[in-house]
């Protein structure tokens, strides 16, 4: 059984003095329990710092990471990025047979005789070259007549781009320097002609013989002599009067 809560009883109806006037006044103004059945305010207190607590971790995980992004100046000569771009190509493929493997000949022999020309071409062609050489050999002649040693030796160097193998357009044009006294010249175009065509060849010798004679090297004058006799014994009359003449004409 209940009683009801009254200012000047005692609720558990015990022997106890009833509570002054004064002091009831600051009593909570809710004595009974029934405030336990409404929403509390402290449950409210709580919920909403939470709330702010997590808002402002939030807002500190936001600042931390702000805080590692490293912001610099941007440098064109690096700070850039090229990228590529595909274009379709708007052409129609077109499927090509298969080409056929052709066996390449590695043989030397056989190589060479497949860039190398026909012996009969090689033939026609060298007898061009000495046509077209013995024209240029015919002018030197004319100028060499008519004492203009400078062009027949034009002419004779012309000839010899065609033909490189003839001693007669090298003694020509070594008499052509020999009047020009560029006597060594001379001996050039002689000493070729017995290293590199014929060792034999008596006008090499005795127009080396010449030059020496107007060098006054008459070690190798006697050398030349001796050599252009030696080797051609047959010819000795005419060996001499050539030498007679380089006394008296040149």
């Amino acid at each position: 059984m209940s009683k009801t809560f009254n200012k000047t009883e005692n609720v558990f109806d015990l022997n106890v003095e009833p509570l002054k006037e004064e002091f009831l006044v600051h009593q909570y103004p809710e004595a009974n329990e029934s405030f336990l059945k409404k929403p509390s305010k402290v449950e409210e207190v709580i919920e909403s710092l939470q709330i702010m607590e997590n808002a402002n971790n939030r807002d500190s995980v936001k600042a931390a990471r702000k805080s590692t992004v490293i912001q610099k100046p941007f440098n064109m000569d690096s700070d850039f990025m090229v990228t590529f771009r595909t274009v379709a190509s708007t052409t129609t493929s077109v499927k090509r047979g298969k080409l056929k493997k052709t066996r390449l000949n590695t043989n030397q022999f056989t190589f060479m005789r497949q860039i190398e020309p026909d012996p009969e071409d090689r033939i026609s062609a060298r007898k061009e070259r000495e046509i077209v050489a013995d024209n240029f050999r015919r002018m030197g002649n004319f100028e060499y007549r008519k004492r203009r040693y400078d062009e027949a030796i034009l002419y004779y160097t012309k000839a010899l781009s065609y033909v490189k193998d003839t001693p007669v357009l090298y003694v020509n044009r070594a008499m052509c320097y020999i009047k020009l006294k560029e006597y060594k010249r001379g001996i050039m175009d002689c000493d070729y002609i017995l290293a590199y065509i014929d060792n034999r060849y008596v006008r090499a010798w005795l127009y080396r013989a010449a030059a020496y004679k107007r060098l006054n090297d008459e070690a190798n004058y006697e050398y030349s002599v001796y050599k252009a006799k030696r080797l051609n014994h047959t010819e000795t009359e005419f060996i001499d009067d050539f030498l007679e003449k380089v006394k008296t004409l040149l």
